[in-house]
């Protein structure tokens, strides 16, 4: 290591004023490029993907929130939507969290299968599961695809539970 010193310390020696003012000029020229292009530019880039991953994730909490909302149904009512037939379950349900039903179709075993488009994933979320735990609605299948756009579109198969 040493002799790899000494003989960089004689070859810029051996450099006039003017060669080494320049190699002093490019060296600084380089690092000033690569502080740019390798750290500074990298960070800005991961500031801003950091603030849109941060926005995206404030709106789907809001989206969240709201359909919480919008879906707290009460004890009292669940007892009535279990009387109620499955349509008017769904589509009540569907209404009120903000679910546009774009389709439905009544099985010959009970079972509604509903074709829903451009909805939030977590609102759609949402629902299902305030139709599981409010009025024991389970979904036995599912098939979704995403938009592009964000949103998805759906066909669900619904069906309560006998008894």
């Amino acid at each position: 290591m040493t002799a790899f010193l000494n003989s960089l310390t004689e070859a810029w020696a051996a450099r006039s004023p003017r060669e080494r003012t320049m190699l002093m000029i490019m060296g600084l020229i380089l690092l000033l490029v690569l502080g740019w292009y390798g750290v500074a530019q990298p960070l800005s880039r991961g500031v801003t993907a950091s603030e849109q991953r941060a926005r995206r994730a404030a709106a789907m909490l809001s989206d969240l929130e709201a359909a919480a909302r919008v879906g707290g149904i009460s004890p009292g009512a669940a007892a009535a939507g279990a009387r109620q037939p499955l349509t008017a379950v769904v589509d009540a349900t569907a209404q009120a969290a903000g679910v546009t039903v774009d389709r439905r179709r009544e099985e010959t075993d009970g079972r509604l299968t509903v074709w829903l488009t451009g909805v939030s994933p977590t609102v759609m979320m949402t629902w299902l599961t305030a139709l599981a735990q409010a009025h024991g609605v389970a979904v036995t299948d599912i098939t979704a695809s995403r938009l592009d756009n964000g949103l998805i579109e759906a066909q669900i198969t619904l069906e309560r539970p006998a008894g």
